[in-house]
């Protein structure tokens, strides 16, 4: 288990410098005793080459993401003063901040994988892909991964559609999470991330997100989502 520990971590470390999303700021402990959880997440930005989303729409998108940022970075800084001892099921400043970690952190976090993974204006993926043979092995047919994913983001209410390793099952599997927090599996790892909000389509789309969805998934960077892929592979090979 410890193996698999250290290569999820050194594989997680590495992704976030390389992406230059994410800069880890852990405090000096002054005392042995005092816990410090304090992180500074960067927003990094992004140039999405796509014309399938508008200017108004990628600027304002971008600006999102950059506010998630900046309040999760507020609530690691809150989380070193704030009074464990008086943490509680019912009501407790603790709690409500892990509930806002989660939910700010997975909002970074998921627009950085999403702005990632899309605008490729030459998309191409091939049949020799570890990323076209592990969903087909997974799904039946590249086809199949396909209208799954589809359905996962028609179901999806606001939030995201995924395509992940799941720990669990050991293998790929589609899934959505509501909001940034709601309905999220355990040990999922995520390859494909495709925003699902609203706010992420209904400028250029309306109420269409079907021909959203479609239109990221025609331009989805498949180098991008093949080194994910390398990842979760590393993850397989752990866990035997």
């Amino acid at each position: 288990m410890k193996d698999l520990e250290q290569i999820l971590m050194a594989e997680i470390i590495s992704s976030l410098n390389e992406s230059g999303f994410i800069e880890s700021d852990k405090k000096a402990a002054a005392d042995k005793n005092n816990i410090n959880e304090s992180y500074v997440a960067q927003s990094k930005q992004f140039d999405l080459k796509t014309e399938l989303l508008s200017e108004k729409n990628k600027s304002a998108h971008q600006g999102l993401m950059d506010n998630y940022v900046e309040t999760l970075n507020k609530v690691s800084a809150k989380l070193d003063a704030v009074d464990r001892k008086a943490s509680n099921l019912n009501h407790s400043a603790f709690r409500q901040l892990k509930v806002d970690e989660a939910y700010n952190l997975n909002a970074a976090f998921l627009h950085g994988l999403f702005f990632q993974n899309i605008s490729d204006l030459n998309s191409t993926i091939t049949m020799d892909s570890l990323s076209f043979m592990r969903l087909e092995r997974d799904f039946g047919s590249f086809d199949m991964w396909q209208k799954d994913f589809l359905a996962c983001a028609a179901a999806n209410r606001n939030g995201w559609a995924i395509t992940g390793y799941s720990t669990m099952l050991r293998r790929y599997i589609n899934t959505f999470i509501d909001l940034h927090s709601q309905n999220c599996m355990v040990g999922l790892h995520p390859i494909v991330v495709v925003d699902c909000w609203e706010h992420s389509y209904y400028r250029d789309y309306l109420s269409d997100r079907a021909s959203y969805v479609i239109a990221m998934m025609k331009e989805l960077n498949w180098n991008v989502i093949e080194q994910r892929i390398k990842v979760a592979d590393k993850i397989h090979e752990a866990l035997k």
